[in-house]
């Protein structure tokens, strides 16, 4: 908790996170609204499905938005990723910045600072999801499918998203590594979570969805978070001592 209200002083004073997530949310809100502008009206046909021949009736029923709310989801995460990951990148790093490494070393245990920073940067994404998901439903039209899964997969999701964060923030920092750094170790994790929000995006969108089908699905996204914590809780001791 010290470690956790020492961090939002810190952001309140510099505003560096903020910063940073505010201008890139902006700017890919505004090239999302105006990209999609026409996407949104596009209808398309799976001609598969069509019987031979079609009438023109049959033609107009089975048309579907090209642009599905499952793959505005999916964009939405991507969205997610790329804002959170700008913000918390420097969680680590300013700590080796600014010296206070040692201090925290001497003050407290590693599993008292990972915690610390991981419930800023819980806090962190999901203030950014809080923003951006609402302003990207209504640039889009993405609705919210069935309204308990689509909480559950958010919640999942950012949990995920900061357990990520946090661990490859630390082995970045360690490693007196750059941004980019920060991004190639990320490459791993984000793959294997975006595949598991894509999965729990197309169950969001499923009427009356079985209740299997959303163990399955959500309840993967919350394993992986847990998994993802779990494994960086054991091993952020030898990250954080060399």
């Amino acid at each position: 908790m010290a470690l956790l209200a020492k961090d939002l002083r810190a952001e309140l004073r510099t505003r560096v996170a903020i910063s940073a997530v505010a201008a890139f949310t902006f700017s890919a809100l505004l090239l999302l609204a105006l990209a999609t502008a026409t996407l949104k009206e596009v209808q398309t046909l799976n001609f598969l499905t069509l019987p031979d021949p079609a009438t023109q009736a049959q033609l107009l029923e089975r048309q579907h938005p090209a642009w599905d709310s499952a793959s505005k989801m999916g964009l939405l995460w991507v969205l997610l990723c790329f804002a959170a990951f700008t913000g918390l990148s420097h969680s680590f790093v300013h700590e080796e910045e600014t010296g206070t490494t040692m201090a925290l070393r001497l003050s407290m245990s590693a599993g008292a600072v990972y915690a610390g920073k991981l419930v800023y940067n819980v806090l962190v994404i999901f203030c950014v999801a809080l923003v951006i998901a609402p302003a990207y439903m209504a640039i889009t039209g993405m609705s919210s499918g069935t309204l308990v899964v689509f909480v559950l997969v958010m919640i999942g999701g950012c949990v995920g998203l900061a357990g990520a964060a946090t661990i490859i923030a630390a082995l970045a920092a360690k490693a007196r590594g750059t941004g980019a750094l920060y991004g190639a170790l990320g490459l791993p994790l984000l793959i294997v979570f975006l595949m598991l929000l894509i999965n729990a995006a197309n169950t969001v969108y499923v009427i009356h969805p079985p209740a299997l089908r959303v163990i399955r699905d959500v309840g993967g996204l919350f394993s992986y978070g847990i998994l993802l914590i779990a494994v960086s809780w054991l091993t952020f001791p030898f990250v954080w001592e060399e």
